[in-house]
Parts: structure tokens; sequence; C-alpha cells
């Protein structure tokens, strides 16, 4: 009989539901045919849990996204050394709320922004992130479509520019957020909020006078901008601003 080539092991380890193989298949030389048991939805608890413990970090990322993984797994890797296997569960649909709670705490910034689009994530945990020390964590908070008004308004007053950018680009900002973001001392705030197209027609017309050409130009892009506006981009000074507008204009 012919020896098993390696791509049948990792197919078998992919698709098997005997745990009889499994098993065997779990202590397999070869990396990716572990990893693929540690996916596999047919691999029994008490194999997920020594898999848990892999010397290779894929292997570990795999039982932390498998949703047959047991709580007391998930908890001992949401301690793992590999920020890749705590970043998985941060991201994973399957980690309990009170595995989120704790990793919100994580010292690594990309695990606790991992947190911000988690499903799961409760409001009091993104109330925590948008007060993170991290300011690159409080601007993902403020780009996140699903951020809460209430926070969004606690963001635009942020220090950091890029926060504020976050708030001025998200698609759930409302008009009276836009309306200070407007006046906002930062040129890139108010490039994203003319670039938004979101951003109200008498805030477009504001935004076309800016001193910024860059501003002038998103407002010469957006596709929300009306035809009359367009037109008188279209003699601005600056040629991107024209060139665009005239763009924008033929094709409507």
């Amino acid at each position: 009989m012919a020896k098993e080539s390696l791509e049948e092991r990792r197919e078998r380890a992919d698709n098997s539901s005997s745990t009889e193989e499994l098993e065997k298949l779990a202590n397999d030389t070869d990396m990716y045919v572990r990893q693929n048991v540690a996916a596999n939805k047919n691999t029994p608890v008490s194999l997920l849990e020594k898999l848990a413990t892999d010397k290779a970090e894929d292997v570990r990322m795999s039982v932390a996204d498998n949703e047959n993984t047991h709580s007391s797994v998930l908890e001992k890797l949401a301690e793992d050394e590999s920020m890749q296997v705590r970043d998985t569960l941060a991201m994973s649909s399957n980690t309990p709320v009170s595995l989120l709670e704790k990793l919100v705490e994580d010292e690594d910034s990309q695990v606790r922004k991992s947190l911000i689009s988690n499903k799961n994530s409760p409001l009091s945990l993104l109330e925590k992130l948008a007060e993170d020390e991290d300011y690159t964590v409080r601007s993902q908070v403020a780009w996140y479509a699903e951020t809460p008004v209430s926070l969004l308004e606690k963001l635009v007053e942020d220090e950091q520019s890029s926060v504020r950018l976050g708030v001025a680009a998200n698609n759930s900002t409302p008009v009276s957020l836009m309306e200070k973001l407007v006046e906002d001392e930062n040129e890139g705030v108010r490039e994203s909020l003319a670039e938004n197209e979101r951003t109200p027609v008498p805030l477009l017309e504001k935004l076309a006078e800016d001193e910024g050409e860059y501003v002038r130009s998103y407002v010469a892009q957006n596709k929300k901008t009306p035809v009359k506006l367009l037109e008188k981009l279209a003699k601005d000074k600056a040629e991107d601003v024209l060139a665009a507008a005239k763009e924008n204009l033929a094709a409507r």
C-alpha cells in the first residue's frame, strides 16, 4: 500500500470525523496537519486541550477559534505568550464576554483594537477602549461604524487629530458633530469630512471655501457634491481641484 502523502494527511485532518484518526493526526510532525486538526469542528474537547499547548502558535490560534474549545482552555490561551493567539481570541465570536473583558487589559494594543469589532463586545468594553491610553486604539473606536453617538461625542473632543479624523470619516457621525469638525484646526480632519459622502451639502459648501487645497479637492471628488458646487470648483485656482471637479462633473 502506497504511503499516504502529506497533502492527504492535511486533508484528512481537515475533514475527518473519526476521533481515532484525529488523535493520530494531532501528533503529526507537520504543523499544518496539526493546525487542521485544531480547526476541525469534529475534534473532541480533550484533544483541543492538548493542542492548546502545541509549540506552534498557528496551531494554538486555531484552537482559540474553534467553537468547541472549552472555556477553561480559552482562559489559558488568553494568557498565551503569543500576541497572535491572544489576538485571535479577541476577534473570535466564540470568546465569552468574561474573557473579552480580560483582554481589554492586554499589554498589546493590537489585541485591544481587535476587540472593537467583535460583535460580542459589550458597550462597557467599547467605552473603556474609547479612553484607552493608546491614541491608535481610540482612533479605531472613532472609525468603527457601530460606535454609538454617545462615544463619538467624546472622541470628537480628543486631543489627537487622528482620533477626530476617525469621527469625521465615520458614516454614523451625526450632523451636529460634523458641524464641529468643519472648523477643526487640523487640515487632515477637514479633508476626511470633505471626503465623507454623508457630509451634508451646507458643510460641503463651507469646505469648498477651505484654504486647504486638499480639502477642496476632496469636496470636488465627493460623489454627493451637487453639480452647482462642482461647477464652481471647476474654476478653482488649484489644478488638482479643478481637474477633480471636471472629472466628477463628467461622470454625472
